[in-house]
């Protein structure tokens, strides 16, 4: 084959690789699962970190008919207190019904925010199908020890729906997060970790 031929075949076939590549579907949603009590599925380590405490914990059952369960955990240290608590839907009639009840939380937490509240409710990207935070804060000063804390992430990923809600105070400046931010990020992580958990 001449070579000019066999470049515009070369060429062709890296197009139709580029398209394709291009047009590929995400993946789809695993089967999540919750093996064990909730508080089974959340790993305390960076609330641990924080208040220098080891938790309390208390699960319990959803309603007939969901799977999965709720998780309260409770760290009261030296270095500040805090409560996790993480909520685990899996809804077996499919992901219509998680869709639902994804809705309805975030109408619900939409309306307590908003103008004359210290409350703020965001979409985020990069948490299954959907997610958004929950955060209170009054932003007319600035964060400070011994301030309670509250953020709260919901996310909906397939037949999912999961909650985690940590909240808090520092007793003391040093080794406390300095800013709203890292805080956030220790909540985000609790929930990244524990939706790679369910998926085990």
């Amino acid at each position: 084959m001449p070579a000019n031929r066999r470049r515009g075949a070369l060429l062709v076939a890296l197009a139709v690789t580029a398209i394709a590549g291009c047009s590929s579907e995400p993946e789809p949603p695993p089967n999540y699962r919750l093996r064990g009590d909730a508080c089974t599925a959340v790993n305390p380590a960076e609330f641990e970190a924080l208040t220098r405490a080891t938790p309390t914990k208390t699960p319990s059952k959803l309603v007939t008919g969901l799977d999965g369960g709720n998780c309260d955990m409770e760290f009261d240290g030296s270095g500040g207190y805090a409560k996790l608590t993480t909520f685990i839907a899996i809804h077996t009639s499919g992901e219509a019904a998680a869709r639902a009840m994804y809705d309805d939380f975030r109408k619900n937490d939409g309306e307590r925010s908003g103008p004359g509240t210290d409350l703020t409710v965001t979409d985020v990207e990069g948490l299954g199908t959907a997610a958004y935070l929950y955060r209170q804060h009054d932003d007319a000063k600035p964060w400070a020890v011994n301030e309670l804390w509250l953020y709260k992430y919901l996310v909906r990923h397939g037949s999912l729906v999961l909650t985690v809600n940590g909240s808090g105070y520092a007793r003391e400046a040093g080794g406390w997060p300095a800013t709203e931010e890292d805080l956030k990020a220790k909540v985000r992580k609790v929930t990244e970790d524990t939706m790679k958990t369910l998926k085990g």
